[in-house]
């Protein structure tokens, strides 16, 4: 998705390991409120603390979290420093729900390759 002009922007960079995932929560909570976003706040906050969670748990380095949107929209994006695709697993007591569950909460997610790593985004609104 081309990211239009007028969409606002917040970028968070989660720290790796426990409580990151917490602390992009509270920040999803705060950027929302603060763009009057009308959607389903818990819904975008659910998405965000799945993809967080991902990358600490299966990528290398520091993930960064960035909002894109506005009031009616918003992309949630999670960098993180490995090339390794996500793949969905067998859901069970092991993990594996996040990737069907962004799937039910989102219009749309993917992957985008970079040089030195991938985003792994998802569009609700």
């Amino acid at each position: 998705m081309d990211v239009p002009a007028a969409d606002l922007v917040a970028e968070f960079s989660p720290p790796e390991g426990r409580g990151g995932a917490g602390l992009a929560r509270e920040f999803t909570r705060r950027t929302l409120v603060r763009w009057g976003y009308t959607g389903v706040h818990d819904d975008v906050v659910l998405a965000v603390s799945e993809l967080v969670a991902n990358a600490n748990r299966h990528a290398r380095g520091p993930a960064v979290l960035k909002l894109l949107g506005g009031v009616r929209r918003v992309r949630v994006e999670v960098s993180d420093g490995s090339p390794e695709q996500p793949g969905q697993r067998v859901a069970g007591v092991r993990g594996g729900w996040g990737l069907p569950l962004i799937g039910r909460l989102s219009r749309a997610w993917g992957v985008t390759p970079l040089a030195h790593g991938k985003v792994v985004w998802c569009e609700l609104g």
